[in-house]
């Protein structure tokens, strides 16, 4: 998705600044001529056809942006007519190229890499900040592209064990021990019927935590919220599905969602950064 219309965005500024050279070079007040009049009814029409919809609904480029750009766009569509004046062009022109890089490109190339099939796993792997879980995560994706897909399965989530275990650690085992407790005193709502509490105070001790039940308190730390707690579920159900001879397939779909949710939600969130 996002180098489609990375490239679509570069022609656009091309043809951009091509316009605001051909107008820089008319010698009239006035605009005219044919060539340059054609040329910006493409460009106006490029952002409305091409550009727009996929920036608006897709990567949810800035709201102010989308608006102010379609605005002149617009105006752009209406200059194209015969005799409007240069100047007006250039106007709109100038408007859209100003900070056109800061304002487009920046955005896209900083939204989450893109993960469509098995060998894209590895475009994951840099978005780590911790070096060591980055050379984790590259064995594991490596097991995935050899189609060792349960095994990379449950190194992956190991990872996200660690994770939790290192963020528990960091806020204080006091809070993760209160907010069980909390959790447990709950009569209604998703909770309702939890009835476990824990009292840690070491590393050790919160290594017997069942891993579902640190994706509950880590939701009642405010850590996950219940969207990501559910997926988180279901990668533990592949987990778990990996680690024991199973008749349920674990095919190259499945891989791809699990290392894009655990690394979106776990270890690429700044939530968790330690």
């Amino acid at each position: 998705m996002k180098q489609p219309i990375l490239e679509k965005l570069e022609s656009f500024k091309s043809r951009l600044q091509l316009l605001k050279r051909e107008l820089n070079a008319l010698t009239s007040a006035q605009v005219n001529r044919i060539g340059i009049r054609t040329l910006a009814d493409e460009v106006a029409t490029m952002w409305v056809e091409d550009l727009r919809s996929p920036l608006e609904h897709k990567i949810k480029l800035s709201p102010d942006v989308i608006e102010e750009t379609s605005a002149d766009m617009k105006r752009l569509h209406v200059l194209s007519r015969p005799s409007n004046l240069k100047t007006s062009y250039l106007e709109v022109i100038n408007n859209t190229l100003k900070k056109f890089d800061d304002k487009f490109v920046l955005p896209i190339k900083q939204i989450a890499t893109e993960v469509e099939s098995i060998f894209d796993l590895q475009k994951l792997v840099p978005n780590l900040p911790d070096p060591k879980e980055s050379a984790y995560l590259k064995e594991a994706v490596e097991c995935a592209a050899a189609g060792h897909r349960r095994a990379a399965i449950v190194m992956g989530w190991c990872a996200v064990v660690d994770k939790f275990q290192k963020k528990i650690a960091e806020v204080g085992f006091d809070k993760f021990n209160t907010t069980s407790r909390a959790l447990k005193a709950q009569t209604s709502g998703k909770y309702r019927r939890w009835n476990k509490e824990f009292n840690v105070s070491t590393h050790a001790e919160l290594q017997t935590v069942f891993d579902s039940d640190l994706v509950v308190v880590l939701e009642g730390m405010g850590l996950l919220d219940g969207n990501e707690a559910e997926r988180l579920e279901m990668c533990f159900t592949y987990r778990n599905q990996s680690a024991h001879p199973s008749e349920a397939p674990i095919a190259d779909p499945n891989v791809v969602a699990f290392f894009s949710d655990i690394t979106a939600i776990v270890l690429a969130n700044a939530k968790f950064s330690v």
